[in-house]
């Protein structure tokens, strides 16, 4: 597992998360601009504001994932992400499948946030899979299989 980048996270400063939001076709990754409102340096996570109303506690380990210090780095990471209605090739117990993404949804787990690509009404998959067990392409699928 990669080590997160050194970073100090501040009380009241801004920085660019990785959240999501609908569309027509279903929810999908984009930059937002989130202020800093708790720190907690023993646990290594902060507390950030979205949108005026939303609350997400995120790991110092997303640095550079989930949380960038600019937003065309946070737009970047975004659009690597899989859009609503397409296709990905995922690779289980050594076997290909191809899915059809519903969408990208956040959700709390052990008090961080995260994104899940969502597959179907109760079928979803962490981003970090990304690269890993999920694939754009099947040739990259057929690159990761043993």
């Amino acid at each position: 597992m990669e080590k997160a980048p050194e970073r100090i996270f501040k009380k009241g400063e801004y920085v660019y998360v990785v959240d999501y939001w609908g569309t027509e076709h279903g929810t999908q990754a984009f930059e937002e601009e989130a202020k800093i409102l708790y720190v907690e340096e023993e646990k290594q996570t902060f507390t950030a504001l979205l949108y005026g109303d939303t609350y997400n506690t995120y790991s110092f380990k997303d640095y550079g994932r989930l949380i960038f210090d600019s937003r065309s780095e946070a737009i970047k990471a975004a659009n690597s992400l899989p859009k609503p209605q397409s296709i990905v090739y995922v690779l289980i117990n050594n076997k290909i499948y191809q899915r059809k993404v519903a969408g990208i949804k956040g959700f709390h787990e052990n008090g961080m946030f995260d994104l899940y690509i969502r597959f179907g009404k109760k079928k979803f998959v962490s981003i970090r899979e990304m690269g890993h067990s999920i694939f754009f392409t099947k040739e990259d699928a057929l690159k990761h299989k043993n």
